[in-house]
Parts: C-alpha cells; sequence; structure tokens
C-alpha cells in the first residue's frame, strides 16, 4: 500500500484515510517497520492520521502490536504535536501490558507531559500510567505513589478519573498478589 499516496489524497477525508489505514494494517498490509521509514518524509498533521489509526487498533486489539509498536509510539510521546503526543501516550497505555519489561523510557516521557498546559496531554498521560500502575510489576512500585501524588495535585476530574482507574486496579492487583 502507498501511505503517502493515501495521506496525500486530496478527495479522502481524514476519517476515511484513518479506515483505510486501520485495515491495512489490520490486515498486515503495512507494518510498523514500513510506517517508522515514513517518519522523515511526513508532516506532523499526516503521522497523526498514522498514530490515530495505530491507537485505533491498539484499543480494539491490543494483542497484535509488538515491541516495536511499543518503541515507536514512545518517540512520540514527547513531540511538539499535542496530536502526536496523545495519540502515542493513549497507544503506549493500550499495549504496556504486554511490555512490562521495556516500559522504563515511555514512563519518563509520560511523566513528562504530567505538567502540561494541555488538559488532553496531561488525561491521555494520565491514561498510560494508570494502565501501567495496574499491571502487576508496576502495582507496588515507587510509580504506583507517583501516580497517586499526581492524582491528589490534579484539578482536572477527566484526568484525576484515569489516575484513580489505575489505582483502583493496582490496589486489587495488589490484593490478589498478596494471597
Amino acid at each position: 500500500m502507498d501511505i503517502v499516496g493515501l495521506l496525500d489524497n486530496k478527495t479522502l477525508k481524514s476519517l476515511d484515510k484513518r479506515a483505510e489505514l486501520i485495515e491495512a494494517i489490520r490486515m498486515e498490509a503495512i507494518t510498523i517497520h514500513e510506517i517508522q521509514f515514513l517518519k522523515a518524509v511526513l508532516d506532523d498533521k499526516k503521522m497523526a492520521v498514522i498514530l490515530e489509526a495505530i491507537e485505533a487498533i491498539s484499543l480494539k486489539n491490543p494483542g497484535i502490536a509488538d515491541s516495536d509498536w511499543l518503541k515507536f509510539a514512545q518517540e512520540y510521546i514527547t513531540s511538539k504535536s499535542n496530536s502526536l503526543k496523545r495519540e502515542a501516550s493513549r497507544i503506549v497505555g493500550n499495549i504496556a501490558h504486554l511490555f512490562p519489561d521495556d516500559l522504563e523510557v515511555a514512563i519518563q516521557k509520560l511523566l513528562e507531559n504530567t505538567n502540561n498546559d494541555g488538559t488532553v496531554i496531561r488525561w491521555s498521560s494520565a491514561y498510560a500510567l494508570g494502565r501501567i500502575i495496574s499491571i502487576p510489576e508496576y502495582a507496588s512500585s515507587d510509580l504506583f505513589d507517583v501516580i497517586s501524588g499526581l492524582y491528589e495535585l490534579e484539578t482536572d476530574n477527566g484526568v484525576k478519573n484515569q489516575y484513580l482507574y489505575g489505582i483502583k486496579k493496582a490496589l486489587k492487583t495488589r490484593v490478589l498478589l498478596i494471597k
């Protein structure tokens, strides 16, 4: 599939482009390796469409992802583009449970975004961090305490709810680990 041609197609709306990308990635007509090669030639708006497609797939079918998806997404967590930050963070949140030993870089970048002025960026980071602390390896870690502190400091209820989701799941995981 000609990804650049699809993204340059002026007759298609962004949602249609995203839908075609979702289907192509799902059917493995496009690989994450092919997408990685396009980083240098695609602007942020076009890359955001790709990340939106990857996020949609990772939400519904996270098992399709491999560690290269995580590496690719974490490159964009601290991008200058809020669209890229948002989608990359959500991808990480969707697939983090598959790669618990490979999350340190993503965690550090997500923590950087917790102070962002944009609510959507904080929400996306909270989404990912909340899912990370629900993973058994992180449920009793120092990260749990950091997330609990962020929850207390956050003023937006939507962001707080993402932290709270992770905190509650982590507490359940802790109980299960004790038994």
